[in-house]
């Protein structure tokens, strides 16, 4: 009966393992975004952005990107994330 339960067992795993033979098979068509890929958001977007998370009891977060403008660097805000206000 130990043996038949063992078989069974190494066949089930067995079987399982056919379904998805390369769990990493999605991860070699992935692509890495640069500063030039990510769109920067308009004033009004960060301002609405800023009022959410304010709205919310959340104190903003701003991830920025730097961008060439007119042959300067300049950083501008590429996302407005809420995270939790520091409790002192």
């Amino acid at each position: 009966m130990k043996r038949i339960i063992i078989a069974l067992g190494g066949v089930t795993l067995a079987g399982c393992s056919l379904l998805n033979p390369d769990p990493f098979s999605k991860l070699q068509n992935t692509t890495v975004h640069s500063d030039k890929d990510i769109p920067a958001m308009s004033r009004n977007e960060i301002i609405n952005a800023v009022n959410e998370c304010e709205g919310n009891g959340l104190r903003p977060v701003m991830i920025t990107a730097r961008r060439k403008v007119n042959g300067f660097l300049s950083e501008t805000v590429a996302d407005v994330t809420c995270a939790p206000k520091y409790i002192k």
